[in-house]
């Protein structure tokens, strides 16, 4: 009789784990690692922000499209608005020095928690406030291409009004996903705390 070949699940769940141990150290570390990355991604929204403050201001104050001066002061609002959320809402909090193994822990656990509940709702704070200024924008463009019908331009006016709406909502729901994913890897690092302090 031919011995019974070993089951493979068996020989899977026999495996030796390995233990390992977290230092005050490396719970420092990666502390520090949670404040840079936090940094790098609200720079890049302040900056984004800035660019188009100083770009509709200097369109305002030029006169250009004066048709649109009220849809683009309410965009800078839009966008004065969400700097504030920034700081408040996802904005770096210093760690107290001198904190022990598991008020280290205790503390990214709230600010991880803190940076996806923020995350989970951006769409409240940082995507619905600039809707009402760009769809007044769309609505006062479509009008003008609309009074015009018939004329060698409306065709192209139209074709790009179109393409602007796509790519905006292309945008958008890029933002969305961005800001998605980040709440579901805040999510995936306040659970790895969890284990780390059940240990």
């Amino acid at each position: 009789m031919s011995a019974e070949k070993p089951d493979i699940k068996t020989i899977w769940q026999a495996q030796p784990t390995e233990e390992t141990t977290v230092t005050l150290s490396q719970l420092q570390s990666r502390a520090k690692k949670f404040r840079a990355r936090v940094r790098s991604r609200n720079v890049a929204l302040i900056i984004y922000s800035l660019f188009n403050i100083g770009a509709g201001a200097a369109l305002i104050w030029a006169g250009r499209f004066p048709t649109m001066k009220y849809p683009m002061l309410l965009m800078i609002a839009a966008h004065l608005f969400v700097l504030w959320q920034l700081a408040t809402r996802v904005g770096n909090r210093s760690m107290p020095a001198g904190l022990p193994g598991q008020a280290v822990i205790d503390f990214l656990r709230h600010e991880f928690e803190r940076q996806r509940q923020a995350l989970s709702q951006a769409w409240l704070w940082y995507i619905a406030p600039f809707m009402p200024a760009f769809l007044w924008e769309l609505g006062i463009w479509y009008g003008a291409i609309a009074a015009h019908p018939g004329t060698a331009a409306h065709a192209s006016n139209l074709s790009l009004f179109q393409t602007t709406v796509v790519s905006a909502i292309l945008f958008w729901g890029a933002a969305w996903l961005l800001f998605w994913r980040g709440a579901r890897r805040w999510q995936a690092e306040t659970d790895a705390l969890d284990r780390l302090g059940a240990e």
